[in-house]
């Protein structure tokens, strides 16, 4: 499975919209007549592709130590692990409460065994929520004020407390600032600020070690050979005001971050990454 095709159930579990994003045949095409750019899903689809993300990123950002006063390391490392496997996720929406049972609720218990205080009460209305989606309830549970508060609380209590990298972003319109051109490998965390008027993401790609090849370079490729060239690491996103979280362990190579949605949230608006909203990164 590409990265591109298993994106809107990231974006679901990561708290992202699928409806705001484009799967394009290049990915420096956005235009809405066959180009394969931004178009509308359908209401309920893009409330499951909405909804489905939001825990991902939440769960990607989950990494720690065993001391008294932050997350438990193997509540983290599940996490971690978690965020890992989402590329492997279903691409059918009637597919997703099975993969919700078996695979993410698990891990988001093992995250709710390993945070206190607001953390764990943020995790335990995670894990209620991944349950009823569980259960084959509506994937909007996961899309609600309380939920999305949870996930900030969590990725707060994991940038700040955990053995980790912290790296801070600013996403503003239309660029990623504050991210080194290159950082150790390990485990890093991303806090990402929203200061812009639209609404943004964080997409990670690592560029696959038999290609040599720029992200200018990349993005010219048609859709099948420019997956064959990168494979998803992890996704965030947020509202304008608000900060969410990222966290994942980085092998050495090199990272493009991009965001994809469309300006000021049009139909036919270029997405970000054409207007500069695209940063290259080195991990040594």
């Amino acid at each position: 499975m590409s990265p591109l095709h298993s994106y809107p159930l990231a974006v679901v579990f990561t708290g992202g919209r699928a409806d705001r994003h484009s799967t394009p045949r290049r990915l420096s095409d956005h235009r809405t007549a066959g180009g394969g750019g931004p178009r509308r899903r359908p209401k309920r689809v893009a409330l499951a592709a909405g909804a489905t993300v939001a825990l991902f990123a939440t769960l990607a950002a989950a990494c720690g130590s065993d001391d008294a006063d932050g997350p438990a390391t193997a509540a983290c490392d599940a996490a971690v692990d978690y965020g890992a496997a989402f590329a492997s996720g279903p691409q059918d929406p009637a597919e997703i409460p099975a993969f919700a049972k078996e695979r993410m609720l698990p891990i988001a218990e093992a995250l709710e065994g390993g945070l206190e205080g607001d953390a764990l009460a943020a995790a335990t209305a995670l894990r209620e929520a991944i349950a009823t989606v569980a259960d084959g309830g509506d994937m909007g549970v996961l899309e609600t004020p309380e939920v999305v508060e949870a996930r900030a609380t969590i990725g707060a209590a994991i940038h700040d407390g955990c053995d980790l990298q912290q790296v801070s972003v600013s996403a503003i319109d239309w660029a990623f600032t504050g991210i080194p051109d290159e950082l150790p490998s390990g485990r890093i965390s991303f806090a990402v600020d929203y200061e812009g008027k639209d609404e943004h993401e964080m997409v990670v790609f690592r560029r696959n070690d038999d290609s040599t090849s720029t992200l200018d370079e990349i993005l010219e490729l048609p859709g099948e050979e420019m997956m064959s060239q990168v494979t998803m690491t992890g996704v965030t996103y947020g509202s304008p005001g608000t900060t969410s979280y990222l966290t994942a362990d980085l092998e050495p190579g090199t990272y493009f971050l991009l965001c994809f949605l469309p300006q000021h949230g049009e139909e036919d608006g270029m997405p970000h990454f054409m207007a500069g909203m695209r940063h290259t990164l080195v991990i040594a």
